[in-house]
């Protein structure tokens, strides 16, 4: 998470497995050397978007993963729910609304943009995760998608 890391190619929005979600994900570069700039291999960057489809709500939610002997592992991840929505599990407890996780550890955040705000939540994550990213990510619209409300 420490590392900083750039991108600077634009984003597209595809059919997640979900199909209810959308995804984008992508290898950021690793910026501790300038010159050479390679790409951070065990480490992706995914972004989800719950469409408000079947269940009217939405939900964002931005993992930094970091791969270690072939196993993905969560090292950050800023997930933007409802309130009243429940949104995760920490240890017997049921979490509602904003929340990020730190690795194993949970903590609840403010709502600071709307939840389908995915450019704007995007652009928080960028800063927590150290990530300099330079292209474009569409906000997605469910009427450029033609999806149904």
């Amino acid at each position: 998470m420490d590392i900083p890391k750039s991108y600077n190619k634009d984003l597209q929005w595809k059919p997640a497995n979900n199909r209810n979600y959308v995804t984008c994900q992508f290898i950021p570069y690793d910026e501790r050397d300038p010159i050479i700039k390679g790409t951070l291999t065990s480490v992706n960057v995914q972004l989800d978007y719950k469409r408000p489809k079947r269940i009217k709500r939405e939900k964002t939610v931005l993992t930094l993963f970091q791969q270690k002997n072939g196993v993905k592992y969560r090292a950050y991840q800023l997930e933007a729910a409802h309130e009243d929505n429940k949104s995760s599990r920490d240890n017997n407890e049921d979490i509602y609304g904003c929340h990020e996780h730190i690795g194993e550890k949970l903590q609840l955040v403010e709502q600071e943009y709307p939840i389908d705000d995915v450019v704007n939540w995007f652009k928080l994550f960028c800063n927590k995760i150290k990530l300099d990213f330079t292209g474009n990510l569409p906000q997605y619209s469910l009427v450029e998608h033609n999806d149904e409300l």
